[in-house]
Parts: C-alpha cells; structure tokens; sequence
C-alpha cells in the first residue's frame, strides 16, 4: 500500500464587498501583517501641577497598514480557471468609491469589505489606502507584476469592552 501525498496549500486571504457580496481570492497571502490601534487621551493641565493628567477619551479603530498583495501574471497563469491579475486592481479600486445609485450621506462612502484570513483574522473594514506598484511590464505594455498596498480600518458598529477582546483570544 503507497502513501499519496498530496500538496495541501494553506487557505488563502479573501476580500468580500460588503455591499455586493462579490469576493475575491487573494493570488498569494501577503507575507506579513501590521495591526495598529491607537489610544487616545485628553491631557488635562493642570495649573501648578507638574505633569499632565491623563483621561481616557477612546480607542481609534485597528488598523491594518500597508497589507501587500503580490500579483504575478505568470504564476496566475498556472491556477485553476482564468485568473486575471488586474481583476484584483479593479476590486479594490472599487472599493474606493462610492457604489452607483447611492443618493443620500449616509450611503454615499465607499462599501466596507470583509477581510478574511483564515486563522489569521476576520475583520469588517474600509480600504483608507491603496497604492499599486508595477514591477514588471511586458513591452507590450501589459503589466506582469504588481504590488498593491492597502491599509484597512476596522468599521465597528457596536461597543467593544475589554473582557470582549480577551476572549477572542
């Protein structure tokens, strides 16, 4: 009796538009994550005392900073079905704008997206950021390789205490 063994590729990030449920597949997880959050006080001076008073204002949303998603032409060409790199630039371009038809404030923002990083993360965010670097194009002029940055901010709709993120844990 042999032994198979097959290749068993870690589950990927994914991107889904909230807004439209449309998903996308990330060609390669990013190599590395950055998860900022930032806590904010009110320095209260105090005249005669000799330092500030520090009191609790919030904590700014987390933060996701320069998340990078390597695209390559070549390497897409060799996974299943038709994938095509610039499909990727165009899903978060879209998530840059507001979508169509949306008349009043309050829709009127760019839709939120659905980061899921399989044992990594799940976070409801906005894309605050994104740069697309191309470091490698055809003298077609057909891009080959390409780099976007995004920075992500969490969106929270309900209050969030202590107890709760260490349980998350």
């Amino acid at each position: 009796m042999g032994i198979e063994l097959a290749m068993v590729r870690s589950p990927r990030c994914l991107l889904v538009n909230v807004v439209t449920g449309e998903s996308i597949e990330c060609l390669f997880n990013p190599t590395q994550l950055t998860e900022k959050v930032q806590v904010n006080w009110n320095r209260l001076a105090i005249p005669g005392l000799s330092h500030q008073v520090l009191q609790f204002q919030s904590t700014g949303n987390r933060q996701l900073s320069g998340v990078e998603f390597y695209l390559d032409r070549f390497f897409a060409a060799e996974q299943p079905g038709d994938v095509d790199i610039l499909e990727f630039r165009s899903f978060l371009r879209a998530l840059t704008v507001p979508p169509e038809g949306t008349e009043d404030v309050a829709s009127t923002a760019p839709p939120r997206v659905l980061v899921i990083w399989p044992e990594v993360l799940t976070v409801e965010a906005v894309v605050t950021d994104v740069e697309f670097q191309y470091r490698q194009v055809g003298v077609d002029g057909t891009v080959l390789v390409y780099v976007a940055t995004v920075t992500f901010e969490e969106i929270l709709d309900a209050r969030v205490t202590s107890e709760e993120l260490r349980e998350e844990a």
